[in-house]
């Protein structure tokens, strides 16, 4: 009787609703332009003031618009304050540390009969460093992360304030093997009824 009762509470907490074990759209495009950040400033290098010490302070602009350029700032001022870096939105710093989001996007490719996608989330981002209007150093930062999600949860994952986060959904269908069959077998019929008739 006890052991019955330790798996039921077990099965009740350990329970949860499918869609909250899939991360959503805006998750996934998150972890993968975090990792494209991480990898374009691995080699980051400062320049050095008159004293010889890292710039008091850094201003973080972007080069161009995106939707997602919210994101990219943030995941940039993130990663440069924990550097130990005084980093600003908003300043006149004669070191600015712009990016471009060069590419971002999710798509997702069905089965023929399976009920999940994969969707898959690529993200190339730009960052420059410019200091006194001189650029001192740029960096490329690619990341892809992939991951499986029922297809019936594609649309709960998106959001249509997040258009930048949309999966394009590519359909395999039959046609794409049934098609090359039926050339096949008619063209092979063709090839036979023309060598059986001389």
């Amino acid at each position: 009787m006890r052991s019955v009762v330790v798996v039921t509470a077990l099965a009740v907490l350990c329970a949860r609703p499918l869609a909250a074990l899939e991360s959503s759209n805006l998750d996934l495009v998150t972890q993968t332009a975090q990792q494209a950040v991480r990898n374009a400033l691995a080699d980051l290098q400062l320049p050095a003031t008159a004293d010889g010490a890292a710039p008091n302070l850094i201003a973080v602009v972007s080069a161009a618009t995106h939707k997602a350029d919210w994101l990219f700032e943030h995941l940039l001022l993130e990663d440069l304050l924990s550097r130990g870096l005084d980093v600003s939105v908003n300043s006149d710093a004669t070191t600015r540390m712009s990016w471009r989001v060069v590419d971002l996007g999710i798509n997702g490719q069905s089965g023929l009969m399976g009920g999940s996608v994969t969707r898959r989330c690529r993200v190339v981002v730009r960052l420059e460093l410019h200091d006194a209007g001189e650029l001192v150093w740029s960096g490329d930062g690619h990341a892809e992360r992939q991951d499986h999600v029922a297809k019936g949860q594609i649309d709960v994952l998106q959001h249509s304030r997040f258009s930048f986060a949309k999966t394009d959904v590519e359909q395999r269908t039959w046609g794409k093997y049934v098609e090359p069959m039926i050339i096949t077998t008619v063209l092979g019929s063709l090839v036979y009824l023309f060598f059986s008739n001389r």
